[in-house]
């Protein structure tokens, strides 16, 4: 059965579009009105400007019907508003930039020379024969090269105000640090950074996105299973384990008191004050307890003495949040008989539950 969407429903999801497109287009706003009544080199440029404000209002609603019509097609359809907002925002931005520069023909030509830069950038990250990782490096390297220019044009205004202007010191072309367009650059770059990160995104084949997804669980997973070096020398490992307790993917990290590696282990449900985990990597699994007492947390697996154990900074910091993704026992048994999950042996099924619909594993 396909559900198809109520004509009002569809009047307020299309209202919707049109309303985050005029919201996000606040750049596009920003830069039009100094465009229009105050920057001027001639009528032709003012001209341009008022088209260009009002070709966005125009693009926002036509944007909007075609992205809620290629909101099932995945590749195209969550892309689409980034492209026409950051579009039109880098034009108003250049556009102002290009006119308040119209009196420093040398900083005028710079700026050209830079948004040409841009244009090659955005290019670049669209080239597939390129490998992703190139292209993600040099996306990160505009990002360094932005704060860096963000952190050097704030001082160089700061200094400007009290009377030493090192642009002009710099340039000997510079009658004066350009300082609004400046900020209109780094804007722009801004808008730049961020279309490089959605064409590289939108182009990614598939094989490329699994490795990218598979190296960076790897550089997780090496950070999380390394002991810090400061725990080791305080010999704190021998005295504590280690529960690196989110839970809301199911998942999470644990380390026996005296072991310098961590394994995963799974939270299945809450009952009362008692949390319980499966540690998945024992053969059988083993049902692990987390609990509270006194102030100090502990961990007890099945058949074992309890230990105390260091919770990971998140976990301290948010036990409240922990009630967001947290089920109790009949909960966890109702959604694997739904969802077919996987449930570990040792796991005491209450009589009123049918154990032939659920599946094991050992």
């Amino acid at each position: 059965m396909v559900y198809v969407k109520p004509p009002r429903e569809e009047r307020e999801s299309y209202r919707s579009l049109v309303a985050g497109y005029l919201f996000a287009g606040m750049l596009v706003y920003f830069y039009s009105i100094p465009n229009i009544f105050f920057v001027y080199i001639d009528d032709m440029w003012r001209l341009f400007a008022i088209l260009l404000l009002g070709s966005y209002l125009m693009v926002a609603i036509i944007a909007s019907y075609v992205q809620y019509r290629l909101s099932k097609y995945k590749p195209i359809g969550p892309h689409f508003p980034d492209f026409i907002i950051s579009l039109w925002s880098m034009a108003a931005i250049n556009l102002y930039g290009f006119q308040a520069l119209a009196e420093q023909p040398f900083f005028q030509e710079a700026y050209v020379n830079l948004l040409w830069i841009q244009v090659f950038l955005i290019l670049f990250a669209w080239i597939k024969w390129i490998s992703v990782t190139t292209r993600k490096q040099v996306a990160k390297g505009v990002t360094i090269t932005l704060v860096t220019f963000s952190l050097f044009h704030l001082i160089s205004c700061i200094s400007a105000y009290e009377g030493a202007d090192i642009y002009a010191f710099l340039f000997e072309e510079a009658t004066h640090t350009p300082v609004w367009p400046g900020i209109a650059l780094f804007f722009s770059g801004l808008m730049t950074r961020f279309m490089m990160a959605t064409s590289i995104d939108l182009v990614i084949t598939p094989e490329e996105r699994v490795l990218l997804i598979a190296e960076e669980k790897a550089r997780e997973e090496a950070l999380k299973r390394k002991p810090s070096e400061e725990m080791l020398s305080s010999g704190r490992y021998l005295e504590y384990g280690e529960l690196d307790y989110e839970g809301e993917e199911g998942l999470t990290n644990y380390r026996e008191k005296g072991s310098t590696t961590f394994e995963d282990v799974e939270f299945l449900y809450r009952e009362n004050d008692f949390r319980y985990f499966s540690r998945m990597d024992l053969n059988p699994a083993k049902e692990l307890m987390l609990y509270q007492e006194n102030g100090q947390w502990y961990c007890q697996t099945a058949g074992q003495e309890p230990e105390k154990v260091l919770l990971s900074e998140w976990a301290n910091d948010n036990e409240k949040e922990w009630r967001r993704f947290e089920i109790n026992k009949r909960e966890y048994l109702e959604q694997a008989i739904e969802y077919r999950r996987l449930v570990p042996r040792f796991v005491e099924i209450p009589s009123d539950i049918d154990a032939s619909k659920i599946d094991w594993y050992d």
